[in-house]
This record gives C-alpha cells, structure tokens and sequence, in this order.
C-alpha cells in the first residue's frame, strides 16, 4: 500500500502543510485587504501576522475586526487602534516577535542604532550584530533568505546564507555565545 501511495505521488509536487511563515502569512493578509480595497499601514499588516501565526482563519477574523472599524468610523486604524481592536484575538503577545523588533534589539545589545545594522558597513563592530540580527530573523520567523537580504540593505540572499550558517556554527562551537544569543532572544520576548 504505501509503495503504491508512494509511486503514485512520483513526479508530483510536495506541499508543506506547516504554519505558513511570516512573509506568507503577509501576503495573505495583503491580499486579503486588497480584495476588501481598503488601505491598512505596513505596521498595522506587520503587526497582525506578527501575533497571529497559527491560521489563516485567525487572519481573517482580525482583518474582520479592522474592516468592521473602517466601515463605522470612515478611516483606517492605527497602530494603536489595531492593538486595542485585535486585544481579545491576540494570545500571550509576550511571546511574539516581529523583524522590526529583532532588529532593534540586536541593535540596542550591541550600543548601535538600528539604521547602523542595516547599513552597508563593513566594520566589525556592526558586521557581527547585522549577521546575528539576520540569524534571529530566520529561526525565530523562518523568514526567506531573499527577505533578510532585502531588510539589511538590499544584501544578496547569499549574504543571509553565509550570516545564518556562520552565527549558528559560532552557537555550536562557543557555550559564551550561546548564552549570549539567549541573552538576545530573551530580550526580545521579554522587552
């Protein structure tokens, strides 16, 4: 049976039925908005798939929230209208991070500012930050590496590559950056 489940599948494509991540959800989310023709901030979009990570469903049923919003008050919300709104659909918002987040605080660890990270900068006192920033961005949101790229800069997806491998064996190989990796992490989860 599983032979013949397996040979029928041959040649056919493999979906991955995962959680979507978190240019996907964005996307979803945009078009979503687009079919409704109303305009929502980046921030606000940013803001939503950032907390809302585990269905499509729940996608929907915030956007819900701002179109019912728009529609009684003749404008789009705020940020902080959207918090206020999404407030009863949005679980345990300690534990969620969005790019904006993870930058600033890789920023703030290292006594840089953010526009330092992103810029294009060789020194080694911002290089090392901008790889961790960008390793962070794939492992806590599973962005694409073609996303990091275009984050810090407009870099090459190769660069994104190159940063996340080499942060993730420098992990490995020191138990002092380990730690200071979770000391990161924490911060942003926690700050």
């Amino acid at each position: 049976m599983e032979e013949r489940l397996r040979s029928r599948f041959e040649g056919g494509m493999i979906a991955d039925i995962s959680n979507p991540d978190f240019e996907s959800r964005l996307a979803i989310l945009k078009t979503k908005i687009a079919e409704y023709n109303i305009e929502v901030a980046d921030d606000v979009c940013e803001y939503i798939v950032s907390h809302i990570q585990r269905n499509i469903r729940e996608l929907e049923g915030a956007l819900n929230r701002l179109l019912a919003f728009h529609r009684l008050n003749n404008k789009t919300p705020t940020l902080q209208e959207a918090r206020t709104l999404l407030r009863s659909v949005i679980q345990n918002p300690s534990r969620v991070v969005s790019p904006k987040k993870i930058m600033q605080t890789v920023a703030e660890f290292y006594d840089l500012k953010e526009r330092e990270i992103i810029a294009i900068s060789r020194k080694k006192e911002v290089v090392r930050p901008r790889q961790i920033a960008m390793y962070l961005l794939r492992e806590e949101l599973k962005s694409s590496y073609p996303l990091i790229g275009k984050r810090f800069g407009g870099k090459d997806h190769t660069t994104a590559i190159y940063a996340c491998e080499k942060i993730s064996k420098e992990i490995q190989e020191s138990e002092s950056f380990f730690d200071e990796i979770n000391l990161i992490k924490q911060r942003i989860y926690n700050g």
